[in-house]
């Protein structure tokens, strides 16, 4: 134990004193909370500006060539597409279109009728809304003529096909609709985490070895105490910088709550047993996903061939995440209740069937004593392959031989 915390320690200080773990935690903490401040500055100047502000009440001159008279009311018309109008009435086309050119408007209709109009304009911006407020407005008045022409009600129609029946929905299982944005979000950190942490690992243990240093540390070090050490250390760092950028994320949230007007709730609220199981059954994945990269950087003696060693283990843990993104959409299917059983899955199998399927206690219990079973089986193998590869130099050693060798032993 005591050999175990030294390698804990010394790894942790690697990690906490390395500058582009530390300038790279500070850029993701800004990057997290300016995604969520950026937006809700956008947002709260929006409404500062719809609740009487200077842009809801600008004015824009729109130039209007109607030969036929199809508007009759021009600004009755202006307050159907809900916009401050200054119309500009023109006598015909050249007259609309020079203006437009000239800057005297900033846009124009030429009406045939309200069903065919052309839309003038020098520069159309992403943001332009003018025209299909004026397609709505068109198609609101035209469909009010024809009404009165029938000898019906405009007003009691519309206000009939707005009417929406009013209803309640009873959920007695999972929200999976509802829990999907969160889950989806806590396997994407699962993702990164263990990709980044295991190439880490998998680089720490090589770099190690190709300047001899391994070598007078498993000579003084038992290779378990080693192998646990480095990966409980990369859990460990990973949690805590998980943990902060996602702090900087909530707490910029609750700065700028109001001006979301609440849009993330259903984001942020987790409950309990879907933060347990995801915090329990994340861990152990990553744990066992660590031990497979720390062993398999044990087998080269290159930093430059960690990428082809890692893969097989990189391709495994792709499969269960794009199993987990698939079966998402299913969350009590076949194919989620076998990956919460496989150790190479179950990490994100079952998070994904807590927080969004059905789901027994029993089940949950076995998958999780199944990820135990299996991460202590990987970390004894990968100190005993640990020990094995770290010795041997030159080509990248094969898992197969590595394991044929221990096995002779």
């Amino acid at each position: 134990m005591k050999q175990f915390l030294t390698v804990l320690k010394f790894e942790l200080n690697n990690y906490f004193k390395n500058k582009s773990f530390i300038l790279t935690t500070v850029l993701l903490m800004v990057l997290a909370a300016g995604i969520i401040a950026v937006p809700g500055i956008i947002m709260s100047n929006d409404i500062s500006f719809g609740s009487g502000g200077e842009k809801e009440n600008e004015t824009e001159t729109v130039a209007l060539y109607d030969a036929d008279g199809s508007i009759e009311d021009p600004d009755s018309f202006a307050a159907a597409m809900g916009m401050n109008i200054k119309w500009m009435e023109c006598t015909d086309k050249s007259m609309l279109e020079d203006a437009v050119n000239d800057g005297k408007a900033e846009a124009g209709f030429i009406v045939e009728d309200l069903l065919h109009y052309t839309y003038v304009v020098e520069n159309r911006s992403m943001t332009d809304t003018l025209e299909a407020a004026f397609s709505q407005a068109a198609a609101s008045v035209y469909r009010a003529q024809i009404l009165e022409e029938q000898g019906l009600n405009a007003a009691e129609i519309e206000t009939l096909y707005q009417t929406q029946p009013e209803y309640e929905t009873q959920i007695l299982g999972k929200d999976s609709a509802g829990n999907y944005a969160y889950t989806y979000i806590l396997i994407m950190i699962l993702y990164f985490l263990l990709i980044f942490y295991g190439q880490m690992i998998a680089t720490s243990v090589t770099s190690e070895k190709s300047n001899r240093a391994i070598e007078i540390l498993v000579t003084s070090v038992d290779s378990n105490s080693l192998i646990f050490g480095k990966v409980f250390a990369g859990a460990i760092a990973g949690l805590i910088q998980c943990v902060l950028i996602l702090g900087s994320a909530v707490g910029a949230y609750q700065i700028f709550r109001e001006s979301w007007g609440g849009l993330l709730d259903s984001v942020l609220q987790i409950p309990v047993p879907v933060w347990v199981t995801f915090a329990t059954f994340g861990m152990m994945g990553y744990l066992l996903y660590a031990f497979c990269f720390g062993m398999l950087g044990a087998l080269v003696s290159k930093t430059e061939d960690i990428s082809k060693a890692a893969m097989p283990v990189t391709m495994i843990y792709l499969i269960s995440f794009f199993i987990a993104i698939y079966g998402m959409n299913d969350s009590d299917g076949i194919l989620m209740r076998v990956a919460s059983f496989v150790p190479f899955t179950s990490n994100n199998g079952m998070l994904i069937r807590v927080a969004m399927g059905s789901v027994e206690t029993w089940e949950i219990i076995i998958s999780g004593l199944i990820l135990a079973v299996s991460c202590v089986a990987a970390g004894i193998l990968a100190a005993k392959i640990f020990r094995f590869g770290t010795l041997m130099y030159g080509n990248p050693v094969k898992f197969s031989t590595a394991l044929k060798k221990i096995r002779e032993k």
